[in-house]
């Protein structure tokens, strides 16, 4: 016998709770029906669980373990797919469960159908695992559940994501070659400090010989980096430590992220992206029923900035208040053609299809940008890297052609 939390509606509409011991959750289920009450929600205890909270170990680890953007995706589609066909969602959650391989996301469908089993809503069941589900996946399933269009839900759902992964990759993509060369800059000089230089000087000081003005300055940068580099290195280890901490209250971050979208090119890359995933996500949630005032709060949980957070935030009180869409998010900060062409969708009635447009238009605009910077950054790299390099080798040949002259 284990035992069992509930939550459920009486007779006349009140909600009750309580506890019960049952074999299982179906039994459990059955003896709450026999009293009477309509489940709502009904969890095994924690006193009962096995291990940390799961029926075992390999739950346990199971559970520990993260769920990739790629396994959502094809989790949606499938579901997308079999709820066309016209498959119930239990039926569909089972033939899920049996083809996905990521451990995390198997053992939540497993727990999800236990709910389902139950009587429970697919999006109740989700409610439960809101670090495997983001909120707009399970904001989404309740309007789907609400207009009988949750296939096509679950498509969207697909496809925004898809999105989101698509953007992500190429931004990562478009770092990488320049992060390398960052890092092989860093360790060559680190070793030309290091090992290279302090040997060069120590031979010329042999030679009784006065260096050059740009050869003395490479040493002095060598033997300053030498003896202060342990400080220069925890100086900016205590920064980084500092704006991190500075970041992690609102005020300290609201003042980081509205500086960063001023900032010449990265300022414009981000304000780029955040009206991509804006426009495109409010698109699917107003699309798919979702009311205005929960579409703009459930599209300030997925934006990074803490600027736009803020701004769509009081934007879904203004809504409340009668104001139109338009004037509620207009932000020195976001693109007047974004305020303007909602205020034309508003006008037509057919904002879901501007906000869809806005959202390709900026998705487009962002790559790109994305393309440009990565092509911008090359050059940048190879003239800051090549002047280093030049500089040390002209700092080398004057000292050598001192000591040849002077022979």
């Amino acid at each position: 016998m284990a035992e069992f939390v509930y939550t459920a509606l009486d007779e006349r509409g009140n909600e009750v709770g309580g506890r019960l011991q049952a074999d299982d959750m179906g039994n459990a289920a059955a003896q709450i029906r026999q009293r009477g009450l309509r489940v709502l929600a009904l969890r095994q205890g924690r006193g009962s669980s096995g291990f940390f909270g799961q029926a075992n170990f390999s739950d346990w680890l199971a559970s520990q373990r993260s769920v990739s953007t790629t396994a959502l995706i094809f989790f949606f589609r499938q579901m997308s797919f079999m709820l066309r066909a016209g498959l119930p969602v239990a039926q569909a959650l089972e033939l899920a469960q049996a083809q996905l391989t990521n451990p995390r996301l198997n053992l939540t469908l497993r727990l999800m159908l236990k709910d389902i089993r139950v009587g429970q809503s697919l999006s109740s069941a989700m409610s439960k695992h809101k670090a495997v589900f983001p909120e707009m996946a399970i904001n989404l399933v309740v309007a789907g559940e609400t207009t009988g269009d949750l296939d096509q839900i679950m498509e969207r759902l697909a496809i925004h994501l898809d999105k989101k992964a698509a953007l992500r990759a190429q931004t990562i993509n478009a770092m990488i070659y320049p992060a390398i060369v960052v890092l092989a800059a860093v360790g060559v000089g680190i070793f030309m400090v290091v090992k290279i230089i302090p040997k060069f000087s120590k031979f010329l000081m042999g030679k009784g010989k006065a260096l050059p003005p740009s050869t003395q300055l490479l040493v002095n940068i060598s033997d300053f980096v030498r003896q202060h580099g342990l400080w220069l290195a925890g100086g900016a280890a205590a920064l980084l430590l500092l704006v991190i901490l500075i970041y992690q209250t609102r005020n300290g971050r609201l003042w980081i992220d509205r500086m960063l979208l001023r900032l010449p090119v990265i300022g414009s890359l981000l304000v780029t992206g955040s009206m991509a995933q804006m426009n495109w996500a409010l698109s699917i949630l107003l699309r798919s029923g979702v009311t205005v005032f929960e579409a703009l709060k459930i599209t300030a949980n997925l934006l990074g900035n803490r600027v736009y957070v803020d701004q769509l935030l009081a934007a879904s009180n203004q809504i409340l208040e009668g104001r139109d869409i338009a004037r509620s998010i207009d932000h020195p900060r976001i693109p007047p053609l974004v305020v303007q062409m909602i205020a034309v969708g508003e006008g037509t009635g057919a904002l879901d299809e501007v906000l869809q447009e806005l959202g390709i238009y900026y998705e487009k605009l962002l790559e790109i940008a994305i393309k440009r910077l990565s092509a911008l950054i090359e050059p940048v790299m190879i003239l800051v890297i090549g002047s280093m390099v030049g500089f040390v080798y002209y700092a080398f040949f004057q000292a050598l052609f001192s000591l040849v002259s002077g022979q």
